[in-house]
């Protein structure tokens, strides 16, 4: 098995549906982007706010979505989330996804629908049942903008600092 298959797979608990983003880091985007709707839970579970599927019609507004780790996955939501980001001014989709940028097929597929994005400096630690020690992904984080903007940039906000100031 290649390097690249072996970061492109599932891992045992990928599929597992209780992956919570930490407070810190929703807090920050809370604050920064205000979303109203979560594009990637369990209604009932685990959504932060208003629930919304992939398979829906979304509505105009701030999405967010912690999406499935696995690559497929990672490219479904960012193509959905460009869709939504195009039909109207002021929609936004803000995904958290593991830096996977070098990945071939997230280079071919959807890397030219990303507007923004965030290095947050490090893997986030998701509270679940089902989290590993040192992170649900073998690599650091990052935030993907998705917003109709004539800027394509990037920034670096080291998840160290965004635990101090979100306590």
């Amino acid at each position: 098995m290649s390097r690249a298959d072996t970061f492109s797979r599932k891992l045992p608990n990928t599929d597992m549906v209780d992956f919570r983003t930490p407070d810190y880091l929703w807090d920050y985007i809370k604050e920064r982007y205000n979303p109203q709707y979560d594009a990637a839970c369990t209604p009932g579970l685990n959504n932060l706010i208003t629930p919304l599927r992939l398979e829906e019609d979304w509505p105009n507004g701030v999405i967010y979505s912690n999406p499935p780790f696995d690559t497929p996955s990672i490219i479904k939501w960012a193509l959905k989330g460009y869709e939504h980001s195009r039909q109207a001014e002021g929609n936004i989709h803000v995904m958290l996804i593991p830096n996977k940028l070098n990945v071939v097929s997230i280079q071919k597929e959807c890397v030219h629908t990303f507007d923004h994005l965030i290095f947050l400096g490090g893997r986030v630690d998701f509270p679940s049942p089902y989290a590993v020690k040192g992170g649900a992904s073998r690599n650091g984080s990052v935030l993907i903008i998705q917003q109709q903007s004539k800027l394509r940039r990037t920034e670096y906000i080291p998840l160290s600092f965004l635990k101090e100031i979100f306590k």
